[in-house]
């Protein structure tokens, strides 16, 4: 085995130096053949609870302890490793395993798996003394060692060494019968660290581009550069778009994000390829983040091969993520979390999971929930009683098959000191821990029993796009600009904005949502829901032109090219869009909540804000039909949206009550029934807290707020999980359909 290492390792030398000279670097040399291709039958079936754990970070004497109670409490899985890279290897080239063998053991004799993490999201000190790895930030500043996340995904030493430390592990691990799993690092991008402006990152941008546009003056005239005379005279001059004078090119931004984005995805291939090799038969995953899109999860899923997405769920931090909120729905979900952020983020990952096989599902699970207390929030509160239960159901509830619980032990030292685990630090269980133990108790050998067979297509699509939420950020048509950000500050509607508000209205109305990508097939659904797209991906536009269902389209959608442009002849412009829904529009406002802007539809009045387009329901000769007026004071009886054929278009940001009331009128157009069986209505309105989702036969109905409410009717139904009758503040009921 050691002389195996010494040869590959100089093979990765010898491939990085000639990478130092034309990059990007090739993947490692002996593993370019491996096929990447995800598996189901690499991850254990059924439902799992998992917790993670950090044994150097405690005494010896209490391992044992910890791991049989794990055991106790139905604990299956194990996460370990990922920030242990010091301590695997304390100095370059001398590694040191005793510690993960120790831990290994003791999982073996107490029936656990392990999640191995791949330990290269906290490089250690000598590393970043040695070499040149360290991040760039967007203002120019290198960010030091001693926390995490401090290294490029761009440097050629950071890439070499992790592929290293990966080739040891594996090679030492990869048939180990305790792995079930790797995790590829650790919340790749945390902190704002996918974007590194480090002189690696800028050197495989410049050929990154060459090999884009060919020659420079492609890439001039492509980025519209004759404009404020901002020609490059070669791509050696390239710089990222930072520390101008003013705004930055946009097409310029939009290549520099999905050139980092393809860094990132280039680094978790490269892990992935050697885990591939010496570890063919265990699974590989990464712990994705909640609203986090800095990257383009889809591309990973495809390119890296993930047998399964996850990503860390902590619900409480996701009211602070909408500034909109008014203050009355932020006192209601300080301590449940907001009612559709939970359900968005599993059914996103639900469909990125899926992209990696080519199909519009697949297998995912959360690999870390919240027990308590965050340390981040700039409030911290603790849950509701019962959210931690509820949580944990809703999972399952959602297709998911694990939960990952962070963490077993609350630590006393450190930066995390302030954040909940199962257990207080002084061995003692903490609230969560007993949510969990009364869950495990009362509903998981119900759950066991009851959930079978694969999930069918959902009867609602809605459309996620990572390079929609790039566009929005790169040209808001709102907010200050500022050179530090290299971005625009205060602005008025983010692309997550109204993908929040477009799935939570789905919600309300009881429906069943997959969230796909626009690269993904639309053929089967019932109906399609685009919260914005405005550069119009070439396959979705062969999408579109071949679904012949209902769609209904948000602001902004068909308004720029491939290349940041407006399309010619107005948006929505030619192609698929254009063709079938004859309409202009001709100018864009963003107004704040106090300029009196609003809408009428269904004889009800409503209030908007940040986003208002001026739009004209015809084009060539063509004309579709006005199905919302505007009310807003300067442009009263205006069209404000406009539908043919079953497609929509909404020229505004609609407030969710709208919503409710116009996608429950198109699901009952197109005869959807709701996820209890009635009609789809907006007569059906679930209202601000109670939600429902459906797995197989089981009908799940959720209570999110503070006070019981009374649950929706089911018929031919039974009782398998909670209590008839009202449903308690964060409550949860479970019904089995009969036949």
């Amino acid at each position: 085995m050691h002389c195996r290492f010494i040869a590959v390792a100089m093979l990765i030398e010898k491939a990085l130096s000639i990478a130092a000279i034309a990059p990007p670097p090739n993947v490692w040399p002996r593993a370019q053949n491996v096929s990447l291709a995800p598996s189901t039958d690499r991850w254990p079936s059924g439902l799992h609870l998992a917790v993670d754990y950090y044994p150097s970070q405690w005494p010896e004497s209490s391992w044992e302890a910890d791991i049989s109670q794990m055991r106790d409490n139905n604990i299956s899985l194990v996460r370990i490793n990922e920030f242990d890279w010091s301590i695997l290897e304390p100095t370059e080239g001398q590694y040191n395993f005793t510690l993960l063998d120790k831990t290994l053991e003791l999982f073996s004799k107490y029936g656990l798996k392990a999640i191995v993490g791949t330990p290269t999201a906290s490089p250690p000190n000598w590393l970043t003394e040695k070499y040149d790895v360290s991040f760039v930030d967007r203002t120019n500043t290198t960010l030091l060692f001693g926390s995490r996340r401090h290294y490029s995904f761009s440097s050629f030493d950071y890439r070499n060494h992790s592929q290293k430390i990966t080739l040891k592990l594996a090679e030492r691990y990869g048939s180990h019968p305790v792995v079930v799993g790797w995790q590829l690092d650790n919340e790749f991008g945390c902190h704002d660290t996918v974007r590194s402006y480090d002189q690696n990152a800028v050197k495989r941008f410049r050929t990154w581009l060459e090999q884009k546009y060919g020659t420079i003056e492609n890439m001039n005239t492509a980025q519209g550069r004759v404009f404020w005379s901002s020609q490059y005279e070669s791509f050696e001059t390239v710089q990222p778009p930072f520390l101008e004078v003013y705004t930055n090119n946009e097409l310029h931004t939009l290549d520099w994000y999905t050139f980092s984005s393809d860094m990132l995805i280039e680094f978790a291939k490269e892990q992935a390829t050697i885990i591939r090799q010496y570890a063919p038969t265990q699974a590989i995953t990464h712990n994705f983040m909640m609203d986090y899109t800095d990257f383009d999860h889809y591309k990973f899923a495809r390119e890296v091969g993930i047998d399964l997405a996850t990503f860390d769920q902590y619900a409480l931090a996701g009211p602070s993520s909408f500034a909109w909120l008014s203050s009355q729905e932020l006192t209601d979900t300080l301590r449940t979390g907001l009612p559709d952020w939970q359900a968005l983020h599993q059914a996103l990952y639900r469909g990125i999971s899926g992209a990696a096989y080519n199909k519009n599902a697949g297998p995912w699970g959360v690999m870390e929930m919240e027990p308590g207390v965050l340390n981040w929030n700039q409030y911290r509160v603790s849950p509701w009683t019962g959210m931690v239960k509820l949580w944990t159901l809703e999972v399952f509830a959602s297709s998911g098959d694990l939960v990952n619980y962070f963490r077993w032990r609350q630590v006393p030292y450190a930066q995390e000191q302030t954040l909940s685990g199962l257990h207080l630090s002084d061995y003692t269980a903490d609230e969560g821990m007993l949510e969990i133990q009364e869950f495990i108790r009362e509903d998981l050998p119900t759950l066991r029993d009851a959930i079978t067979g694969e999930e069918p297509q959902a009867d609602v699509a809605l459309i996620f796009d990572y390079a929609s939420v790039w566009t929005w950020a790169i040209e808001p048509y709102s907010g200050s600009w500022d050179v530090k950000s290299a971005g625009y500050t205060d602005i008025a509607v983010r692309y997550f904005d109204l993908v929040y508000i477009f799935h939570s209205a789905l919600r309300r109305l009881g429906l069943s949502i997959d969230i796909i990508g626009p690269d993904q097939s639309i053929e089967g659904y019932k109906l399609v829901v685009v919260p914005s797209l405005p550069i119009i991906p070439a396959a979705f536009g062969r999408e579109l032109a071949n679904y012949t269902g209902p769609i209904v389209f948000g602001p902004h959608t068909g308004s720029k090219t491939a290349e940041f442009a407006n399309t010619p002849g107005l948006n929505p412009g030619q192609g698929a869009l254009g063709d079938r829904l004859p309409m202009r529009v001709t100018r864009i406002e963003t107004p704040p909540d106090y300029a009196g802007s609003g809408v009428f539809y269904g004889g009800a009045n409503y209030s908007i804000d940040g986003r208002e387009e001026w739009i004209e329901c015809q084009r060539a000769n063509q004309t579709s039909n006005p199905t919302i007026s505007y009310t807003s004071p300067h442009r009263p009886g205006k069209p404000a949206a406009c539908e043919k054929d079953g497609a929509h278009y909404l020229a505004f940001k609609p407030p969710v009550e709208l919503l409710v009331s116009y996608l429950g009128d198109v699901a009952a157009g197109a005869n959807i029934r709701d996820l209890t069986g009635k009609m789809a209505s907006k007569d059906n309105d679930l209202g601000s807290s109670l939600r429902v989702l459906r797995r197989g036969d089981l009908v799940w109905v959720f209570n999110y707020g503070t006070t019981p409410v009374s649950g929706p009717a089911l018929d031919g139904a039974d009782l398998i999980i909670g209590e008839s009758g009202d449903i308690p503040a964060a409550g949860v009921v479970v019904w089995k359909m009969r036949g």
